[in-house]
């Protein structure tokens, strides 16, 4: 199985180097910060092809790569930015992607396109995914609108070539190579000995249950989207804890934060997110996918490790 990763981030360094045990895995980059610079260089040397490829600057490549690989995985896509960069990212990338894969498909080379979205839609209680396709969904936030925009043409597209495709709404995705600015400043809190009770909670994926969940789904045929999702929400303060035993903190300051007060520090993107703390998502298709679908705590313990070491090395930059 030929495996291509459009995209190098926290997530798909996870999944490239858990699914190189299954396949040939290429990873594709348009930039390298230092911390992309880890992923490529240390973390997946010997496991994957690390290329570089921007997709609206080298469209005959993209089809060339997508042409000659058997799963195809979108990781492209931005949280924040100006409305235009959002567009371009959660929307045009998806989109080419989409219909080169619709091409390659009608030249006889049967492929599955598997979309990494982050539109979670709704809020309530064990939210299941609509039916039809994104109804009843109001996006109200430019993120929510691009990544509503981006999801719709991706499965259109699909529809009107008839190839195999897989939406994956996850929830919040941590891991061990995280270095998101949510981890990064929980790790600024733990490695301090400060730990804020928060009432906050949210539906957690682990990097590698999604990895487990493409390789699961490298075979699929007909169209579907479902939330990846564990199936019992975690309190945010778990967080901060984890990371200070993966620390070695034993000193520590436990200390109430009303919500109020935590909503206004919390930069304005994450304050988007908050509505849906108090929301679960149905996980049947996550449990039918992965074995063991429970929180892995040790991967929270080993991110703080790895922050430290980006620490060390001077390479502490949201990513």
């Amino acid at each position: 199985m030929k495996y291509l990763l459009l995209g190098l981030g926290f997530v798909s360094t996870h999944v490239a180097e858990y699914l190189s045990k299954f396949g040939e895995v290429k990873v594709t980059y348009k930039s390298l910060n230092p911390v992309k610079r880890i992923y490529a260089e240390d973390i997946l040397k010997g496991k994957a092809d690390v290329v570089k490829l921007d997709p609206l600057q080298d469209k005959e490549k993209l089809k060339e790569e997508i042409s000659s690989s058997d799963v195809i995985v979108n990781f492209i896509g931005e949280i924040q930015g100006s409305e235009e960069s959002l567009r371009v990212a959660n929307v045009e990338i998806p989109k080419l992607i989409a219909q080169t894969v619709g091409e390659t498909y009608n030249e006889g080379k049967k492929k599955i396109l598997i979309h990494f979205s982050g539109l979670l839609g709704k809020t309530g209680n064990n939210v299941k995914p609509e039916e039809p396709h994104l109804q009843g969904i109001n996006p109200s936030t430019p993120f929510e609108k691009t990544k509503y925009e981006g999801e719709k043409e991706v499965y259109q597209i699909s529809q009107k070539y008839d190839f195999p495709l897989v939406i994956l709404r996850p929830t919040l995705v941590y891991g061990r190579y995280s270095a998101h600015i949510q981890f990064i400043t929980m790790y600024n809190f733990a490695k301090k000995g400060i730990i804020p009770r928060l009432s906050f909670q949210f539906n957690t994926i682990s990097a590698y249950y999604i990895a487990e969940m493409i390789k699961n789904l490298s075979d699929f045929k007909g169209r579907k989207y479902f939330y990846a999702t564990e199936c019992s929400p975690v309190n945010v303060t778990r967080f901060f804890e984890l990371m200070a035993k993966g620390l070695g903190i034993n000193k520590q300051i436990h200390l109430y934060v009303p919500e109020f007060l935590a909503k206004l520090v919390l930069p304005s993107y994450i304050k988007s997110l908050l509505k849906y703390t108090k929301s679960t998502y149905d996980c049947t298709e996550s449990k039918n996918l992965v074995n063991n679908l429970t929180f892995d705590e040790n991967e929270v313990i080993n991110n703080a490790i790895f922050l430290r070491r980006l620490e060390k090395e001077k390479s502490l930059i949201p990513t």
